[in-house]
């Protein structure tokens, strides 16, 4: 998972004014989401993938469940990004790495 995070932080380009081509003015959060939605879909069986973040929360994360428990899977926005809301700067030279990843169970009553 860390790899597929790098790989997508590795393609994020900012310019003088913090603008990438792809992801104008914002963050990268959503694209290492699907990153890891990729990874675990290809090597978990029998749980189901879906969106995470909370209203007024700019933030996504994964929530992979089953009809027993369900978990957050996640890389911190502050170990690559600075910024609020829509406008997100990239934090030079970063080198994810398997501790990066965060699981983090989610009462099965929050899924919606």
């Amino acid at each position: 998972m860390a790899a597929a995070a790098q790989e997508v932080y590795d393609e994020w380009e900012q310019n003088d004014s913090g603008v990438d081509e792809e992801f104008g003015e914002g963050g990268i959060c959503d694209a290492i989401q699907q990153a890891l939605m990729g990874i675990l879909s290809s090597n978990v069986d029998g749980v189901e993938l879906q969106d995470g973040g909370q209203e007024g929360d700019d933030h996504a994360y994964v929530i992979a469940h089953n009809d027993y428990e369900a978990y957050g899977v996640d890389i911190p926005p502050s170990r690559y990004e600075t910024g609020g809301g829509y406008t997100w700067k990239k934090v030079e030279n970063v080198h994810f790495e398997p501790r990066d990843i965060q699981v983090f169970e989610i009462p099965l009553d929050d899924l919606t």
